[in-house]
């Protein structure tokens, strides 16, 4: 006989009726009692903004936190990738502006408290993350004047950002150091997924996104069509992946694969995995070594450092790279070698060359010297070739 689960109660107080007598209500869940918890709070915030807005104007005063949660549940969630809508939109909600205005009334809150926020923040925050949170409070203040649950928006003009920009310095390999790990990369056993990345220029996730299916052995090319990524649901309260994860519309091309040693190494990777008797068709390329999708962190930890870590081994001169340090290298060798910015923005999945720009921005001097004699390496040959 099975045994009946567990069923966990969770009771929210939402007030207290005309007649004076508290009004209550009961949630349940048979996972646990943070999931009932969930459900009430989740109802809590529907019952809220039903009794505090109507057709003609707001009847009671709205918090700041209450019309937050609710406007990214209408006007984000069901428009936005899971992952982008938990990164972008719910975790600047969470950790910075509900901890902050949380308490405070809509329509009590003026420019000046947003700037006070802006101030403060500034000296805890990188400057790219102080315009997130500016972009969700404009979302929060113009649809909350659209429901008139405040006159107008304190997210004016006026409002002052900070100017200065990080500048954490990446790193690449110069031509020399990225001939070296490449053809250790060809010769390490779990070679492929760092051969990949230092030819093409992929990110991590499209790295571990790639099919079978995306491999087009008739044109010698890939297709960068999904991202694998990793992100904490707050639906479900755990960590979800998704394969689904391309940031832009821009990050779905089409990549040629030149180098004759890659495309040997591809043709020649097995398609499947044997676990026990049992023998798996594997689905991505890049796998984990039971055949399934490899999640990122467990990818880099496994396979990328040990990589680096045995590069170093014999090449002691080689800095240590991040895998966006990689796709670093390859924009920054591309351009050394003269390929069109333009090219080199599609085949990285720009939407422009603004990305190429930062790139530059934070090289460091030493690979700048290099591309610059890579420059003038080819010029010469140039004019040798006309002569």
């Amino acid at each position: 006989m099975t045994k009946p689960k567990k069923r966990y109660e969770y009771k929210l107080n939402l007030g207290k009726g005309l007649d004076g007598r508290p009004i209550r209500r009961s949630f349940y869940s048979t996972k646990s009692l943070a999931d009932a918890r969930k459900k009430a709070e989740n109802f809590r915030l529907q019952y809220e903004m039903e009794i505090c807005v109507n057709g003609s104007g707001c009847i009671k005063p709205v918090k700041f936190s209450t019309w937050a949660l609710s406007c990214l549940e209408l006007y984000k969630k069901p428009y936005v990738k899971a992952n982008t809508y938990n990164g972008t939109y719910l975790a600047p909600v969470k950790y910075h502006l509900n901890p902050y205005f949380g308490d405070q009334i809509l329509s009590e809150i003026r420019p000046i408290h947003i700037q006070k926020y802006i101030n403060e923040a500034a000296k805890k925050y990188a400057p790219e993350t102080l315009k997130k949170d500016m972009t969700v409070l404009n979302l929060i203040f113009s649809t909350a004047v659209d429901n008139q649950l405040c006159s107008k928006s304190p997210v004016t003009k006026s409002i002052k950002l900070p100017r200065y920009e990080t500048r954490v310095e990446k790193h690449a390999f110069t031509q020399e150091q990225y001939d070296a790990a490449y053809q250790f990369a060809r010769e390490w056993e779990n070679g492929l997924s760092i051969m990949l990345m230092m030819e093409t220029g992929v990110s991590r996730s499209e790295l571990l996104g790639l099919r079978w299916t995306d491999l087009d052995l008739e044109k010698r090319c890939i297709y960068i069509r999904q991202g694998l990524v990793v992100y904490h649901s707050a639906d479900e309260d755990k960590h979800v992946m998704e394969k689904t994860g391309l940031k832009n519309k821009f990050r779905r091309r089409t990549i040629p694969i030149t180098d004759d040693a890659l495309w040997q190494r591809l043709q020649q990777t097995p398609r499947t995995v044997t676990i026990g008797k049992k023998t798996i068709l594997t689905e991505e390329i890049i796998h984990s070594p039971e055949g399934k999708p490899y999640q990122p962190n467990n990818w880099e930890n496994r396979v990328y450092r040990r990589f680096m870590r045995d590069l170093r081994a014999v090449h002691p001169e080689i800095p240590l790279l991040s895998p966006h340090e990689l796709r670093h290298t390859r924009a920054t060798l591309w351009i050394a070698q003269g390929m069109d910015p333009y090219m080199a923005a599609r085949l990285l999945g720009h939407s422009d060359l603004k990305m190429l720009t930062k790139i530059y921005d934070h090289t460091d001097t030493e690979t700048l010297r290099s591309a610059l004699l890579a420059v003038g390496r080819n010029a010469g040959n140039k004019e040798e070739t006309a002569l």
